[in-house]
């Protein structure tokens, strides 16, 4: 009894530091990816304040523009070098308020949004094995149905010989 109490205890551990898989069960539904800003930042560009993005909830003053920031996973770094994505690979981004301070600096301000495009070719096999979430402000919960993840995976399509993947890495 007391080995198979040890044996359950050293699994437990094991397993809080073991990474677990990024897809919840739903195969719609793409999970938060979790600590990406410690990723590899990819780049960064900016939007208006007039973009898409700031539909649900306007860019007004002091916000001017939307701030857009790119970050990739080890696999997602593999496949940016190679062309060839493995599953497991996640590439993130998120957009944030870009504010005007009263002496004429600006930098971050709340955060609009975050995206994500997870590999894994046997969920997500109808669209070229990516899954795609959104995720609102604060909020973890996936906004894209089904039905949304392939009108993502519609505007990739021209991308296909990239893998799918609009971001080309260079190295610094």
């Amino acid at each position: 009894m007391r080995t198979s109490t040890l044996s359950l205890s050293v699994i437990a551990i094991i397993a809080t530091f073991v990474p677990t898989a990024t897809v919840r069960a739903d195969e719609a539904t793409v999970a938060y990816p979790e600590g990406y800003r410690n990723w590899t930042f990819l780049h960064g560009s900016m939007v208006s304040g007039a973009y898409v993005a700031f539909s649900k909830s306007p860019c007004v003053k002091p916000c001017t523009n939307g701030m857009f920031y790119f970050y990739a996973n080890e696999l997602a770094m593999k496949g940016l070098r190679t062309g060839t994505y493995e599953d497991g690979a996640i590439i993130a981004e998120e957009m944030l308020e870009f504010k005007i301070g009263e002496k004429g600096g600006g930098g971050e301000g709340r955060r609009v949004l975050t995206a994500v495009m997870v590999m894994d070719r046997s969920r997500y096999a109808s669209t070229g094995g990516w899954g795609f979430g959104n995720f609102d402000e604060g909020s973890k919960a996936n906004t894209l149905d089904a039905k949304a993840q392939k009108a993502c995976f519609q505007c990739h399509m021209p991308k296909k010989d990239n893998g799918y993947v609009f971001t080309r890495y260079g190295e610094r």
